[in-house]
């Protein structure tokens, strides 16, 4: 059990007793304070449900979110830079703190398509004083943008680039103002990741392959997107029973 969530069990163990003590005013108070504690646990859990794979996005909503960006009021190499963002995200599946360290040596042209390897090590392009790796050693890994075109486009903009150069608060601000365009108030960095697991799934990956191209170390996180997927099961019995 961690620190944090060992120091809100005891509190709430120590409310409760206080809440059902015999002194009239103490009991009040603890009681109010326990509800108070109990309320933000409620909301702590609702608001983790913006990084759910059920936030993922759909082929029509995909369409809706570059749309948004090309409509944007602002010169075209910002919108370039945020296409890129996303497409890192989205089709390559990143998460927003790898996303923001691609450079271009981390390119590959091959001749089935672009290579994107993610090392276990490399100079942090937010403080060259240190070194950055990824959240987990899964993460070292190699991917290949499935369209062509996209890995392309996505390896174009770092030949003129050295990175996206943005921190991760401002990618969250950034995913957060396309999302209100969108209807989807609640997009989130994590969302454009879980589409990309979902994309794979809907292509009929196996769970191994889903996991070691989005850089999970834990096996059941792989077989949650696929048991869980409503939409790729659907797609799997049609093709299987239409097709006998």
């Amino acid at each position: 059990m961690s620190g944090n969530k060992y120091k809100k069990t005891k509190k709430s163990t120590s409310l409760e007793a206080m809440a059902n003590s015999s002194n009239e005013h103490e009991s009040l108070v603890a009681q109010k304070m326990l509800d108070k504690t109990k309320s933000e646990i409620v909301k702590k859990k609702k608001h983790s449900i913006k990084h759910s794979k059920d936030n993922a996005l759909e082929g029509k909503e995909k369409d809706e979110l570059f749309r948004a960006i090309r409509e944007l009021d602002m010169k075209p190499e910002l919108k370039y830079k945020y296409e890129v963002l996303v497409h890192l995200m989205m089709n390559a599946g990143l998460r927003v703190s790898e996303a923001l360290q691609v450079r271009l040596e981390w390119f590959n042209e091959t001749e089935d398509g672009i290579i994107l390897k993610i090392p276990g090590k490399a100079r942090d392009l937010g403080n060259l004083k240190r070194d950055w790796n990824p959240k987990t050693l899964a993460g070292k890994r190699e991917i290949i943008f499935i369209d062509p075109a996209v890995g392309e486009k996505v390896r174009s903009y770092f030949i003129h680039n050295q990175g996206i150069g943005m921190l991760r608060q401002r990618a969250y601000k950034i995913m957060k103002m396309l999302g209100k365009i969108i209807n989807k108030p609640n997009l989130h960095p994590h969302a454009l990741r879980s589409t990309y697991a979902n994309t794979l799934v809907y292509g009929g990956v196996n769970a191994t392959t889903l996991m070691y191209c989005l850089g999970w170390s834990d096996l059941n996180v792989a077989l949650n997107y696929i048991k869980a997927n409503n939409m790729a099961a659907r797609k799997d019995l049609l093709e299987k029973m239409r097709g006998q």
